[in-house]
């Protein structure tokens, strides 16, 4: 397979010049090489699944890949997956392998969404040896372009589409924040914040995620960012922060919740004596979920009444009961 790897790439491309030079839509040859799954003897479990496409999808390239064209995925060095469905897990249009001293290594590219593809069974391939740089698991084009994307969309407007996210500002903010972090000196808040934000963002980096989804995400980022430089602190106190970030829509200019004292008090940490339900500054309970008794949050140090009763304002538009916080 690997001797004839250049001549059938060479081919490839003089077809695809010669289609282009009609203004056309490159149309992608079955050009696919897939290794042969065998049993595996050596202690790794490598999986491999195999998929087709459901219907014809155009890369940003101007190729059109068509329906049944073969796609694969890698799993890693794990027992066999339990399902088939890994909608997260991009299939490639090409991808290769070779030898590592812990098993396959990737490349190639071409990232399909799992809702475009027919799937097969997961595979079990042997694990690589020296002679293995460079195998085919599978071969459907070799377009840079659309190698470096997963930008598809199908030629026919009636076949679901799946969203593509643009994750560039996103990546900028993690990569921000990550110069930001201070093991140090992170409040029971930040960590807790710190723990949902990473789940969150291995999240929007998966396939068929809404860009409005990653840009709500890249804004709290910037903004727990600039929270810290200015107090040390990424979030100002909720030890629930990414259900307070995502609720700014209960925002009302008709603010009921005014200062009950005019001293300057400072803000400072507080631990919750019992457990804490969140209110809006018109007294509405935010959600059914509580803030656990014992954890930290940030309070501004004034104290307002809501209804007749004392709150401590905890972050944007979000109270907690005075009685709640030890003394």
């Amino acid at each position: 397979m690997k001797k004839n790897k250049l001549c059938q790439k060479l081919a490839i491309a003089f077809c695809s010049v010669a289609l282009t030079t009609v203004g056309a839509a490159v149309i992608v040859s079955d050009t696919v090489h897939t290794i042969n799954a065998t049993p595996n003897h050596k202690g790794f479990n490598n999986w491999i699944q195999y998929g087709t496409l459901k219907y014809a999808l155009k890369g940003p390239s101007g190729r059109v890949y068509p329906a049944g064209t073969k796609v694969a995925r890698y799993m890693g060095n794990l027992t066999k997956p339990s399902k088939l469905s890994y909608p997260a897990l991009p299939f490639a249009l090409s991808l290769s392998i070779t030898s590592s001293p812990i098993g396959i290594t990737q490349f190639g590219g071409g990232d399909i969404a799992e809702a475009y593809v027919n799937l097969e069974d997961w595979q079990e391939i042997d694990d690589p040896d020296v002679d293995s740089f460079g195998t085919d698991i599978v071969e459907s084009t070799f377009d840079k372009t659309d190698l470096a994307s997963r930008d598809f969309h199908p030629v026919d407007s009636n076949n679901p589409d799946v969203p593509v996210a643009n994750t560039d500002a996103l990546d900028h903010a993690y990569g921000e924040y990550l110069n930001n972090i201070d093991f140090e000196h992170r409040s029971k808040a930040d960590k807790i914040w710190e723990e949902s934000m990473n789940k969150r963002y291995s999240a929007a980096k998966g396939m068929g995620v809404s860009q409005s989804t990653v840009d709500a995400l890249t804004k709290e980022i910037n903004d727990a960012i600039a929270n810290h430089k200015k107090t040390g602190h990424f979030v100002s106190g909720s030890s629930d922060s990414s259900n307070a970030s995502n609720s700014g829509s209960s925002n009302s200019s008709n603010s009921t919740a005014k200062p009950s004292t005019s001293s300057k008090s400072k803000s400072r940490v507080v631990k919750l004596r019992k457990a804490s339900y969140r209110y809006t500054r018109k007294g509405k309970r935010v959600s059914k979920k509580l803030l656990k008794k014992g954890s930290y949050v940030k309070i501004n140090g004034k104290t307002y009444r809501i209804k007749g009763k004392t709150f401590y304002r905890i972050g944007k538009n979000r109270y907690i009961r005075k009685v709640n916080v030890a003394k």
